[in-house]
């Protein structure tokens, strides 16, 4: 009995080191493979929404960081493509860019949403982008210019506040109508804003009395700044918990009046869990695409990139591709009841 435990123990040893030195020429092959693919390519970070605002700020940062961690390495070019809620850069990778792990885009957090909620007319499906990672979950805010008057939930209950937003499928037009649904206030959202700067200089002037969706960067951002001069108000904050320094400032899931409006609050929290999400066409080659997660997984530990992060008030805290698939197939199985009562609110 001794002998022949022995012997397959020693048997079993043969095995296995041969299966793990096959399994690390194989592992070597294909990273050669995928070097000797993107040596002296050129890659490209589309970014779903105009200069300045906080999805150009999350890319241009990641598109400093995460080509030295992509095999060959390539050189890395940032081209933005607003419109639609990201909808044209969505449609540009999907269907119209190579499908060869040379095009990554930044697309917004809502995309999801917007197509179960049947929002816009959209050329691909979310649920067979390949997602490459989040940088962040995030806290997004709800402000209002401090001169009018409107600081807390309660205040936007009593009198009509209108608010800016660039389109009807970004979080700043569906967060002021879901909190309308969920809490009674009376938020009126006015569209049409290029971009997020935009929105900010029409709140300066008094064009628009406040906006939602913007991310919160604590005192390193210019609504840290504001809100330490007394120029904005902070109503309500969406994330999967509270910011350090918002610790004041209620939760979209608190100012809910009823069971309904609480799922309908967290269905819309999910976006702060894609943060400033990044991905990659549905056809992409599986070892390209495990190869740009890995890349994005070890840029998130890069020192050089945390201390960037540091720089501008980003906290990372990421949030792998494989953990965003299976949370926009968890948003794709939403109840249909559920589903109708969010279109009706954000109609």
């Amino acid at each position: 009995m001794r002998t022949i435990l022995k012997r397959v123990t020693w048997a079993g040893v043969l095995a296995v080191s041969v299966g793990a030195m096959l399994a690390v020429g194989t592992t070597a092959a294909r990273a050669d493979a995928i070097a000797d693919f993107y040596k002296n390519k050129q890659v490209t970070l589309v970014i779903g929404t105009g200069p300045g605002g906080a999805y150009d700020i999350h890319g241009r940062l990641i598109g400093r960081h995460i080509f030295r961690h992509i095999p060959g390495p390539p050189r890395l070019v940032i081209q933005n493509i607003p419109g639609a809620g990201s909808i044209q850069a969505g449609n540009f990778v999907y269907g119209v860019a190579p499908q060869d792990g040379t095009v990554l885009a930044n697309i917004l957090n809502t995309v999801p949403l917007v197509q179960i909620l049947g929002q816009a007319s959209a050329q691909f499906d979310a649920a067979k982008f390949q997602w490459i990672g989040n940088l962040t979950q995030e806290s997004t805010i709800v402000v209002t210019w401090a001169s009018t008057g409107i600081k807390t939930v309660e205040d936007a209950k009593r009198s009509e506040v209108v608010m800016g937003a660039t389109s009807p499928g970004t979080l700043g037009g569906m967060f002021p109508k879901i909190i309308n649904q969920i809490a009674g206030t009376k938020f009126r959202v006015i569209t049409g804003y290029k971009e997020a700067v935009a929105i900010d200089l029409a709140m300066q002037r008094g064009e628009v009395q406040g906006r939602a969706g913007e991310s919160w960067f604590g005192d390193k951002g210019t609504y840290g700044e504001w809100r330490r001069e007394g120029k904005i108000n902070i109503l309500v904050q969406i994330g999967p918990k509270k910011a350090r320094d918002l610790a004041d400032v209620p939760l979209l899931t608190e100012v809910a009046r009823d069971e309904d409006g609480r799922k309908l609050a967290e269905l819309f929290t999910s976006p702060s869990i894609f943060g400033k999400p990044t991905v990659v066409g549905p056809k992409v080659p599986a070892d390209r695409v495990a190869a740009l997660r890995k890349a994005y997984e070890e840029t998130m530990k890069d020192p050089a990139f945390i201390e960037d992060c540091e720089k501008i008030g980003i906290t990372p805290s990421p949030v792998t591709g494989q953990e965003l698939e299976a949370l926009v197939h968890h948003i794709f199985a939403t109840p249909d009841n559920l589903v109708q009562l969010a279109r009706t609110a954000t109609e």
